[in-house]
């Protein structure tokens, strides 16, 4: 911001933090929300920011609400011109019920817990494989790019053979799914993000529909030929499958890419931590918990009020865009002691990284599995590990991590 923050207004808060790209550290701007009021409305975009964990928690779990993101796409006068928008729509992360309970009803059929927990081995297998390519990339103490290197080609790797994706295309559509991704904020994109989404998706639609029909003539034991059987049962469309197909490929890495970038540079800024996981991997469950806590993931979550409803303090009309801050109540201190301190031992409750109510994330236990599998394993082999120059962050609206992270590792 140009301005010290101790003359920032609660709306100029709301200001920046809603227009691209996204501060680089939002926290201060949280505070200052959440000092004014934990359910605030802002007068020059007319929205409801939320820093609040109970009050974020209560918005999430309602069933008085619409899918804010829809909401504001369909807004866009020119929205069924685009195909990114028209594809996002079509995607469960947006669909509103009746459509929402019947698609995700059928994606939990094929996204379970035990078909992420039967990837057990696969994981370890393939963290064993990008580790070991780091290593001989680390050697010299040449500096190793982070992300292009581990962050996003192990999640990739992991949800592409869970589905059934080609190895070799996996990380192509990575980086094709990342510019489609740059639209589902709901609004809080420019209209160079909204021509790359549309190029992205474009590609992501000939890819799934090929890869899909193949499936239909002959299955495969993936998950894909699964998603194909359970949608022609369900009676999905062939848009409705190919959207879920590409939101699940989407959603297995998105995440768990943003949790190892933030999460390792969050370690390295207290390496009294980092030690203590080094010295004692029996911390690992709390510990991944602590880093999506600490660093959520996805920053935000929004609603659309059917009714009259009353939340903390206020009463949010009907009609009325309610964002869920869910990086800033994941440090709300009348949750967490002392929520600016990283701590692996921490275990006061569930933390909002992957929402909450009908719309939890469901790759919330596939991430949480790769960074258990991951991080121990990254510390026990790295005897030191350094930051090389400034790290990248992203810069879309509602997504946390980096684009580049360059590291000099000791073996």
């Amino acid at each position: 911001m140009t301005t010290e923050l101790n003359t920032v207004t609660p709306d100029d808060a709301v200001i920046e933090l809603f227009s691209p790209p996204q501060p680089a550290d939002p926290f201060p701007l949280y505070d200052v929300l959440m000092e004014t009021d934990r359910v605030y409305r802002s007068p020059s975009l007319g929205l409801w920011a939320v820093t609040g964990y109970a009050e974020s928690a209560a918005i999430l779990r309602a069933n008085t609400t619409r899918n804010g993101p829809r909401a504001a796409s369909t807004m866009r006068p020119d929205w069924a011109e685009h195909e990114a928008l028209r594809m996002y729509l079509n995607a469960l992360i947006t669909l509103d019920p009746p459509d929402h309970s019947r698609v995700r009803g059928l994606a939990g059929r094929v996204f379970t817990p035990a078909a992420v927990r039967a990837l057990g081995p696969s994981i370890e297998r393939l963290m064993r494989r990008h580790l070991d390519d780091m290593v001989e990339l680390a050697q010299g103490g040449a500096p190793v790019d982070l992300i292009t290197s581990l962050a996003s080609p192990f999640p990739v790797a992991v949800i592409s053979e869970m589905l059934g994706v080609p190895d070799e295309d996996g990380m192509h559509f990575y980086h094709v799914a990342n510019n489609w991704s740059r639209v589902w904020a709901g609004g809080y994109y420019s209209e160079e993000d909204l021509t790359r989404a549309d190029a992205a998706a474009l590609e992501l639609r000939e890819y799934f529909d090929g890869i899909l029909d193949e499936r239909r003539r002959s299955p495969r034991e993936d998950l894909l030929s699964t998603l194909v059987r359970e949608g022609d049962n369900a009676r999905l469309s062939p848009e409705e499958t190919m959207s879920l197909a590409t939101f699940l490929f989407v959603a297995g890495f998105e995440t768990t890419t943003s949790l190892i970038s933030a999460g390792l540079i969050s370690l390295l800024d207290h390496p009294d931590q980092l030690e203590l996981w080094r010295r004692d991997a029996s911390v690992t469950p709390t510990a991944v918990e602590e880093l999506l806590r600490f660093n959520t993931p996805i920053t935000a979550a929004s609603r659309v009020m059917k009714e009259d409803t009353a939340l903390g303090d206020q009463i949010v009309p009907a009609g009325n865009l309610v964002v869920a801050l869910l990086a800033a109540a994941n440090r709300d201190p009348r949750q967490f002691t002392d929520p600016g301190r990283l701590d692996l031992t921490r275990s006061e409750g569930a933390n909002l990284a992957f929402s909450a109510g009908p719309h939890f994330c469901m790759g919330g236990n596939l991430a949480r599995l790769e960074a258990s599998v991951l991080f121990p394993a990254f510390l026990e082999r790295f005897s030191s590990i350094e930051v090389v120059g400034t790290p990248t962050r992203r810069d879309a609206i509602g997504l946390n991590g980096y684009e580049e992270l360059q590291v000099v590792l000791g073996t």
